[in-house]
């Protein structure tokens, strides 16, 4: 199977396949259909476009459409550096990334090929940090994916999770084009519970709280054979349930830094236990972070020194490893709330800055109901915290938005110390 080093690489193998790369639809509701030659040809005759404007950034709003996925490749190529956004992205944030994309000086070379590709993290570690990835690793990560679930000509893979971040760029994107599958582009949220009627997919990657909608709303086509769940904790109860319906569930674990995939379920036996994907190691500390060396490591955050090649990354996730290599992840060992669409949000940081702007300090986040509630301890100001999170929210995108403001009735868990007992606020709260 082969191996791409680039998207130059990847994008000229196009041009000698059959079959569709691509199918969405117009704004007619019409279905359109893009071959591999065609892909080919529209991204080097939009690279040389890029080319003409010589060294720099470019933002590219990583939508659902054909002009998105032909700039995502073509800038790559022109060896341009690609700031990978969604429009709603706020704008103070975009020129935040595109003053220190500006700044970077890309290592392009001509084993390299590309420019690089700069993703968010959703939070992983920080808010609005940036990580800096090339289109090698990219590559190698749609390479481990296919080791360790096949994608071809055969497949359909229904493309609806958001390009701007890695895990569906990888996952729902580049793994399908690299391997001869047909992606299947859309992401309109309101046509998402009748994209499988549509498009007829044979593979979904998805998020829980997407699977669950879908089982909920019998929305999955009998065409569907596999379903690929990452980004959120799965239940055993929804797996189960895909797996009464005949569906092939596959769990995997991955972070933006690690151009998505470290780990994935093998058979249905056990889908706590993860096997490592290709040249992947990890290393489980004395505290039960979990540190990961993997050849589809990132090259650092941006406005911050490389890393050395080789490097380990500390996760912030806690887990072990089983007798036969296999890794069981058992939670964060951060600060970290995990939505069930995969949204990561750094709560200290949210608190830190509410807590300046309020001058409210006995505050903490909780995830209700897949939303982020604020709670604060008795005898806060109300107001003062609904002003701070008025303004808050206008940096901040949809899903990383505070939704409301509970009344904790009491002052919050905290030790002698004063640190927030985060892991007992929800079971107090909700007595």
């Amino acid at each position: 199977m082969k191996r791409y080093e680039s998207f130059t690489e990847l994008t000229r193998s196009f041009a000698l396949r059959e079959g569709t790369a691509l199918e969405f639809l117009d704004e007619d509701g019409m279905l359109v259909k893009v071959s591999y030659p065609e892909l080919s040809v529209r991204i080097m005759k939009r690279a040389d476009e890029f080319f003409k404007k010589g060294s720099g950034t470019d933002t590219v709003y990583a939508t659902h459409d054909l002009n998105s996925v032909v700039d995502l490749f073509a800038s790559a190529v022109a060896c341009r550096c690609i700031l990978v956004s969604n429009p709603m992205m706020p704008d103070k944030v975009l020129e935040e990334a595109n003053a220190g994309a500006d700044r970077l000086i890309c290592d392009v070379t001509v084993h390299a090929g590309d420019g690089e590709l700069l993703f968010f993290t959703s939070g992983t570690t920080n808010r609005n940090k940036v990580v800096r990835l090339s289109s090698k690793t990219l590559c190698r990560s749609a390479w481990n994916g296919q080791q360790m679930l096949p994608c071809g000509p055969g497949d359909r893979i229904l493309s609806i999770l958001p390009l701007s971040h890695v895990y569906g760029f990888v996952c729902s994107l580049l793994w399908g084009l690299a391997y001869g599958a047909t992606v299947c582009l859309c992401g309109d949220p309101e046509r998402r519970l009748e994209a499988c009627r549509i498009f007829r997919p044979t593979i979904l990657p998805a998020v829980p709280s997407i699977v669950e909608t879908m089982l909920r709303t019998d929305a999955f086509n009998p065409e569907l054979k596999t379903i690929l769940i990452g980004a959120a904790p799965c239940s055993e109860e929804t797996a189960s349930q895909l797996a009464a319906r005949g569906l092939d569930v596959y769990i995997g674990y991955g972070l933006t830094e690690t151009s998505s995939g470290i780990a994935i379920t093998q058979g249905m036996d056990d889908l706590d236990a993860m096997h490592l994907c290709p040249d992947t190691q990890i290393r489980i500390e004395p505290d039960g972070e979990i540190a990961v060396s993997t050849p589809c490591m990132m090259k650092g955050y941006l406005g911050l020194p490389e890393i050395p090649k080789g490097s380990w990354l500390y996760t912030g996730d806690l887990g072990w490893l089983d007798s036969d290599g296999r890794l069981h992840i058992q939670g964060r060992k951060n600060d970290v709330l995990v939505l069930g669409d995969g949204t990561k949000v750094c709560c200290p940081e949210y608190e830190n800055d509410l807590a300046e702007m309020s001058g409210e300090h006995d505050i903490a986040l909780i995830e209700k109901d897949g939303k982020i509630v604020l709670v604060a301890g008795a005898g806060a100001d109300i107001e003062s915290l609904r002003e701070a999170v008025e303004e808050y929210n206008k940096t901040m995108i949809m899903s990383q938005q505070i939704s409301d403001i509970e009344m904790f009735g009491r002052p919050l868990p905290r030790t002698i110390t004063g640190k927030l007992r985060r892991y007992e606020l929800d079971k107090l709260y909700y007595q």
